[in-house]
């Protein structure tokens, strides 16, 4: 597979001893990333923009790291490892900032052109490893 970025995944989840939802910043160094740029015409005559991407992750750039949903909250230390969970944030390239209160998902999207939410996670794990991966849907 054929990679074009790297990629930023935000992953969202609750901190008991911080007792709020905090997010956890992971990169892969390289992903398949399509974008497609649309728009959808309203009934009231505006414009909404309806920007998604396609994000291909092989499993040999994600499998050392990559844990299911279940088993990633319930680790005590996140920071070495990631997962694809449904409303998780993720960023074209390798990005550095860390979300907390004084850089929120807000500020994100003010930064950043290429900042989805994850809507959709099929995993393909059959064939040869070097054919196997992650695809994820984002808008």
């Amino acid at each position: 597979m054929r990679t074009n970025t790297a990629l930023t995944i935000y992953n969202k989840y609750y901190d008991p001893d911080e007792q709020e939802e905090v997010y956890q910043r992971f990169v892969l160094s390289a992903v398949e990333w399509e974008d497609r740029k649309d728009s959808n015409v309203l009934a009231s005559g505006g414009d909404k923009a309806a920007n998604q991407a396609v994000i291909y992750i092989p499993f040999a750039v994600g499998n050392p790291y990559y844990e299911k949903a279940k088993v990633w909250l319930a680790l005590a230390d996140k920071s070495a490892n990631f997962t694809l969970q449904i409303n998780d944030l993720v960023v074209k390239g390798n990005v550095l900032d860390e979300l907390d209160e004084d850089f929120t998902p807000s500020d994100l999207l003010k930064k950043y052109d290429d900042v989805l939410r994850i809507t959709s996670v099929d995993t393909f794990d059959m064939g040869s490893f070097s054919m196997r991966h992650w695809k994820v849907g984002a808008k």
